[in-house]
């Protein structure tokens, strides 16, 4: 009995920690997702995609970016969709990738019923949904820009890219104020691009280019450049805030160029549910900032 008690208090535990872990069908197919609710709901509550990289998880993304806590403290829902496998056996989302060509799997559409449920589930204002996530994560934020800006009120992909193919066909009928975070030195989302597409994912922009479409998209004129952290003072990288904005309109475009920076998701989280893997791949990264709570920080502007 006691035993009994002892599983059902640490399965009970872990749900608090990481949520409710769930499934929708969506296109004939069982997807599946981790939901994490404040404990205060009412119309106005916010909901944040928080999307996993390439060969992650849910689960992972709950775990290293610590978006849980930050929602608990600001009331907002907490949604980690999981990917589908790839013929090579990996979780991804489908964003363009070239040997993703043969897929046929819809992720933005699977994204946008998963929004349109919990909002009809928790009565839900849809206009003030937001999506960030880590590299492919990151990539199908972009996506989500360019295609469902009719929901989601901003983005901010971190070590995320904009695939050509996507640049060429966006198509955002309203203005996304959108966030990224990105290392000059990262060797996978590469901050100088990749149109030749010599590393394989397919062609993609440098960031530079991708951050000045954006703000054009969003129709803004003006440009600001800040170092926020110093390494002479102390900090692990130095770090430039580009900020494009226009007067008189409510919509921004913002960049964190992490100079050094590799592909990481600053201030990252691990806890005791953690995968190892993770903490190989991803553990000794940037402490100067906290990449989710500058997330939110960015997301709170427009609520």
């Amino acid at each position: 009995m006691l035993i009994k008690l002892f599983i059902t208090l640490l399965l009970s535990f872990s749900t608090y920690l990481i949520g409710e872990q769930r499934t929708i069908v969506h296109e004939g197919m069982e997807r599946e997702y981790i939901l994490h609710v404040p404990k205060k709901l009412n119309q106005d509550t916010p909901i944040v995609f928080v999307i996993h990289g390439y060969t992650g998880s849910a689960e992972g993304m709950v775990a290293y970016s610590g978006m849980n806590s930050i929602a608990d403290r600001e009331g907002f829902i907490a949604v980690y969709p999981q990917g589908t496998i790839d013929s090579n056996g990996n979780t991804f989302f489908n964003v363009g990738y070239e040997f993703h060509d043969d897929s046929t799997i819809n992720d933005v559409s699977f994204i946008r019923e998963l929004l349109r449920s919990l909002s009809q589930e928790f009565k839900l204002n849809r206009k003030k949904a937001f999506a960030t996530g880590m590299s492919n994560g990151g990539d199908m934020s972009y996506l989500l820009a360019c295609t469902s800006s009719d929901l989601f009120k901003a983005v901010a992909p971190v070590a995320g890219v904009l695939m050509k193919g996507l640049k060429d066909n966006c198509n955002m009928t309203s203005p996304v104020p959108l966030f990224e975070i990105h290392g000059t030195a990262d060797k996978i989302s590469l901050y100088e691009g990749d149109l030749n597409n010599e590393e394989g994912w397919g062609a993609y922009y440098d960031l530079p280019s991708t951050i000045e479409f954006f703000a054009k998209k969003n129709l803004l004129v003006n440009k600001s450049v800040e170092q926020i952290t110093n390494k002479e003072l102390g900090a692990d990288y130095d770090i430039f805030f580009e900020r494009h904005w226009t007067d008189g309109l409510d919509q921004e475009v913002w960049m964190y160029r992490i100079e050094g920076g590799r592909h990481v998701w600053p201030g990252i989280k691990f806890n005791w549910w953690s995968n190892p893997l993770l903490w190989f791949y991803f553990g000794s990264g940037n402490d100067d900032i906290d990449a989710s709570e500058e997330v939110w920080a960015f997301f709170k502007k427009y609520l």
